[in-house]
């Protein structure tokens, strides 16, 4: 198949999981004998890109250190009209059969408007709900409400979802998809792919099954009050009461606001345990930091659409305990593979964690269950094939 993927962003540039993960569905596509150009943004340095294949050529309406606004309708249109311009130049340039959209996150909903006109077949990957902020306004008498319902059918169309077919989608779970269509997106038919990681980046470490002392828990991902890290450091404060100083130590990988990172360091600082910030680390150094540690907790406080950091962690051979109220938790069981607790509790979260300071056997099975459930449904081969699958299905329809 000869492809066109089309991402907001696209590695070297990333601003987290998401860019990454296309870079390695790109890369074992083209494995696959798959001929795979990426049409993606200036973001970064422009003439920067990991081969000539990737096209550096889109424009964002505002660049990823700036805030949005929905009073940017201009900006908006100005950079739909610039990459219809663009999108269409790419595809009489190359003969593709087909287009893969990843995120459009600040692009407008342009350059897959140029695609579906094109007459190609257009596949979307959801992986979050920015599709739906491209949604056309809703009907209101509002006066402003009003407005914005007029321009999104008129002038302010093409920076909009309106009207875009979605024939061929997938989510990456089924959380993600009921949030999608509860918003409006027409996409009730969408495949859910659950995402899969290359197990050979995430060697299980040795000896996965005798507990630790100290035991050394990891959090990873970005410091954000909804990312529930100050529940994990609440979580140690009270640990304190009942667990030596000598028995735990924690990580913290990430970075994020920095004003929450500060309050992190803060209350850190009274935790009773030796608490590390270790800022951003990249992807490729992951697998290291998986093994150097003993435990992996994941407090998020809002429903995420999936969780790649908790499969990584697995196959590593890291218990993990983690909140399930997103998309995590149509692959985490309670007691089976992982521990779990409700969102912003600390209290439960330090039971958690307690128990497999104590219970060397309930450590060891969470390990073993662990890397069973990542080598039984979620590898990345398995989610290669089947995007592999729902792309050649589009060409033959």
């Amino acid at each position: 198949m000869k492809i066109l993927i089309i991402s907001n962003l696209f590695p070297p540039s990333v601003l987290g999981g998401y860019e990454i993960l296309c870079g390695q569905v790109v890369q074992s596509l083209r494995c696959r004998g798959h001929e795979v150009r990426i049409l993606t943004s200036t973001h970064g340095d422009a003439s920067i890109g990991p081969d000539d294949l990737v096209m550096k050529r889109l424009q964002l309406f505002q660049p990823f250190d700036r805030p949005v606004s929905s009073a940017m309708r201009r900006a908006r249109s100005r950079t739909a009209s610039v990459n219809t311009s663009i999108t269409k130049a790419v595809l009489r340039e190359y003969p593709f059969d087909v287009v893969f959209v990843w995120s459009l996150l600040r692009l407008t909903a342009s350059p897959v408007r140029a695609a579906e006109q094109s007459g190609l077949p257009v596949v979307y990957t959801f992986n979050d709900e920015h599709p739906s902020g491209y949604l056309p306004a809703h009907f209101s008498l509002h006066p402003k409400q009003f407005v914005r319902w007029i321009l999104d059918r008129t002038v302010t169309r093409p920076t909009t979802a309106g009207g875009l077919r979605f024939a061929h989608t997938t989510c990456i779970s089924e959380l993600l998809k009921r949030n999608l269509v509860k918003s409006g997106m027409p996409i009730p038919t969408s495949r859910v792919i659950y995402q899969g990681i290359p197990i050979d980046r995430f060697p299980l470490r040795t000896p996965p099954s005798v507990r630790p002392v100290p035991m050394k828990i990891l959090y990873a991902g970005q410091l954000h009050p909804y990312k529930g890290v100050h529940t994990l450091i609440s979580a140690l404060q009270l640990l304190a009461q009942t667990v030596g100083a000598s028995d735990l130590t924690c990580s913290i990988v990430g970075a994020g606001e920095q004003e929450y990172e500060n309050r992190l360091k803060s209350d850190a600082g009274r935790s009773g345990f030796p608490v590390a910030f270790l800022g951003r680390v990249p992807h490729d150094r992951m697998g290291e930091i998986y093994r150097s540690h003993d435990l992996l907790v994941f407090p998020s406080i809002w429903p995420e659409p999936f969780g790649l950091t908790h499969l990584e962690a697995m196959a590593s051979g890291l218990p993990v305990i983690s909140t399930t109220n997103g998309g995590q938790g149509e692959f985490l069981v309670d007691e089976e593979n992982c521990l779990s607790f409700e969102p912003d509790n600390p209290q439960q979260l330090a039971q958690c964690i307690a128990r497999l300071v104590e219970n060397e056997g309930l450590y060891a099975a969470l390990v073993a269950a662990g890397r069973q459930t990542v080598e039984k449904g979620f590898t990345f081969d398995r989610y290669v094939s089947d995007l592999e699958t729902l792309l050649a299905e589009a060409i033959d329809s």
